[in-house]
């Protein structure tokens, strides 16, 4: 009944005066609720308490995906088995949970991510003549392939750039290989939870076999570099769901100024038989990350081959 009584009371106060107080006879005209951190019965000093769940739990509260309704919707997230411990608010713009503010995690070589393509049979992927091939997309959850935007064209497609048969990107022996792609073409992360670390690390393993052509003068910008010509990988990443790529760089020289790597026929340790290079990038902080990776090529002979993508605590 006293409950009935207060929860009566509480609500009367708020249809006549618009504030609620809790501890406080005297509520800011600022505010809807007013809580005073003094308890004027115990004479102690508390604090406020926001739910707490686990990414589990967080995951299945029903927030609104077609509106803002739930936006700035908080919780603090405590999961014993991820080590997350972040404060979240949802945005009801994008319809994501973004975390506000996180207590560091003690990073002890947590793998967040990993891809080293041996779970597919040879041909999962996408060719020139089909836009599905082996298990693919249905039996990836993790990545995705398409074309990238390229050469003037505002609505890449799927297989987009490939062509016939011969051209492809998809698994063989444990790697993803790409074969003529006849222009940029895009494998793309979903997003990694990676809230709470402060030095956070992507690797990827690069190797290409055949005869490849870079040519200077024929770029134009990152993703234009002429007809039939100018072969590279570009590696990238975008932070807490956002459509700006950082690019990693002329990696260990082997690159430019616009792309990671560049392959001709001067390409030290990617050439024919060439070893892996295992292109890192440490130092990385944020709340979700996007890895992308663009690879271009012009010939059947010409073939460019990504393995063991790992996201990481370093």
């Amino acid at each position: 009944m006293r409950v009935f009584f207060s929860l009566v009371m509480v609500s009367f106060s708020l249809s006549l005066n618009a504030q609620v107080g809790i501890g406080t006879t005297a509520p800011s005209s600022a505010a809807v609720l007013h809580l005073e951190a003094l308890n004027p019965v115990t004479t102690n000093y508390g604090g406020f308490l926001m739910p707490v769940v686990t990414e589990a739990q967080q995951a299945v509260i029903p927030v609104s995906t077609s509106d803002n309704t739930d936006d700035g919707l908080m919780v603090y997230v405590s999961d014993p088995i991820s080590g997350k411990r972040c404060w979240d608010v949802y945005d009801g713009q994008d319809h994501i949970w973004r975390s506000i503010n996180c207590n560091n995690l003690n990073c002890t070589g947590e793998i967040l991510y990993q891809e080293n393509f041996d779970s597919y049979v040879d041909g999962s992927g996408v060719s020139g003549i089909s836009s599905v091939g082996g298990d693919y997309p249905s039996g990836v959850a993790n990545w995705s392939l398409t074309s990238f935007e390229s050469f003037g064209s505002s609505m890449p497609d799927l297989p987009g750039t490939l062509v016939d048969g011969n051209d492809y990107a998809h698994t063989s022996g444990g790697e993803l290989e790409f074969r003529d792609t006849n222009g940029a073409f895009q494998f793309l992360t979903s997003a990694i939870a990676i809230s709470g670390y402060n030095n956070i690390q992507i690797s990827v393993d690069v190797r290409a076999t055949g005869v490849f052509e870079y040519i200077p003068t024929d770029h134009k910008n990152d993703y234009n570099c002429g007809v039939d010509e100018s072969d590279f990988i570009d590696i990238a990443y975008s932070l807490d769901n956002g459509s700006t790529f950082i690019e990693l760089p002329n990696y260990s020289s082997l690159g430019t100024n616009n792309h990671t790597i560049v392959f001709d026929t001067a390409t030290v340790g990617l050439g024919s038989d060439g070893n892996p290079v295992s292109v890192t990038q440490g130092g990385i902080s944020g709340n979700t990350m996007i890895v992308r990776i663009l690879v271009q090529n012009w010939a059947d002979g010409e073939r460019i081959f990504i393995d063991n993508i790992l996201v990481s605590c370093n």
